[in-house]
């Protein structure tokens, strides 16, 4: 926990990545309804203010063909809030905008837009909440069009990183088995995939005007390279191309696997705030190929406690990124 704690102060301390001012109110009038039904999400860690505790997700429908911006907010006690909401898609996409007034009381509350269908290359849901008077700081969740994959054997979670990758790109995903032999997965040592072998693989078959894929190893225990981490994510997934990161799957919270030494993940969205100008990630979206699930995990305990020692041991992060 104190390693947790210390890291998030680091954290907190730089990555400056974007500057959002309050925006103003939409010309499009929401009203507040009681919480939705449990659903597909991706959303930013729960802020709290004046014991007010306040979310943006996106919501996916079942088929995750269409999504919406929705804003939660539960009041501990009785006290006034409103919210500005945005969906917006990357790419030159629409901007839907919606705003909910101001209401009190102590009721859990949320405000959302109606669903539209999921763009590439992503979409991106802000929200700036009214609590008790004072303006709070934009929370923003972003996520794209994911296509999961399986892998089709127990060592070709690599392979399998790379088609979901490339498809939720909007790219023809080659089969594994192809894959597997471009990357040499099973003529390596235990049949792993090694990430730098990746992205000569990968940008053989993106387009030469898209962002080209990368492999970099960073020292996590160290706060500049763990604040390149984050950046190196967040800019990437903006750029609507996932990420792939090797991780301990023993570790994992939906994965008791202890066995398995290393395996790939895909990281394909993320919620966090902006303060002071900069934007701070809390949680990541990630897909896990083994059997083709989507999970949200805490940003820390994934690049720390997780994929901090999975490549090397010593607190080196592997990714891939674009």
């Amino acid at each position: 926990m104190k390693r947790l704690l210390s890291a998030l102060l680091s954290l907190l301390a730089g990555v400056a990545l974007a500057v959002v001012a309050v925006p103003a109110l939409p010309a499009q009038a929401g009203i507040w309804h009681e919480y939705p039904s449990a659903a597909n999400r991706t959303c930013n860690d729960t802020q709290t203010y004046n014991g007010t505790a306040y979310q943006v997700c996106l919501e996916f429908n079942d088929h995750r063909t269409q999504v919406r911006a929705v804003a939660f907010i539960n009041p501990g006690a009785y006290t006034n809030f409103q919210v500005n909401l945005t969906l917006k898609f990357g790419g030159g996409g629409p901007t839907i905008a919606d705003s909910c007034p101001t209401m009190t009381t102590n009721a859990s509350r949320a405000c959302y837009t109606a669903f539209t269908d999921l763009r590439r290359p992503y979409a991106v849901a802000d929200a700036t909440f009214g609590i008790a008077g004072t303006w709070r700081p934009t929370v923003r969740a972003l996520d794209m069009r994911l296509s999961l994959k399986q892998q089709e054997k127990s060592n070709w979670c690599g392979p399998a990183a790379v088609q979901m990758t490339l498809a939720t790109m909007g790219y023809s995903a080659p089969p594994q088995s192809e894959l597997a032999d471009k990357l040499g997965t099973d003529e390596a040592i235990y049949g792993i995939t090694w990430p730098g072998r990746i992205p000569d693989v990968i940008n053989q078959y993106i387009s030469s005007s898209d962002w080209q894929y990368s492999f970099e190893g960073l020292d996590v225990s160290i706060d500049q390279t763990r604040k390149v981490v984050f950046d190196r994510i967040i800019t990437s997934l903006s750029r609507g191309n996932p990420v792939m990161i090797i991780v301990k799957p023993g570790q994992l919270p939906w994965n008791n696997q202890a066995s398995l030494l290393r395996h790939y993940l895909v990281i394909h969205g993320y919620g966090g705030f902006y303060t002071d100008g900069s934007f701070y990630p809390t949680t990541f979206k990630v897909a896990d190929p083994a059997d083709a699930s989507e999970h949200s995990i805490d940003a820390l305990n994934l690049v720390l406690d997780n994929a901090g020692t999975a490549w090397n041991w010593i607190d080196n992060v592997a990714i891939v990124h674009g």
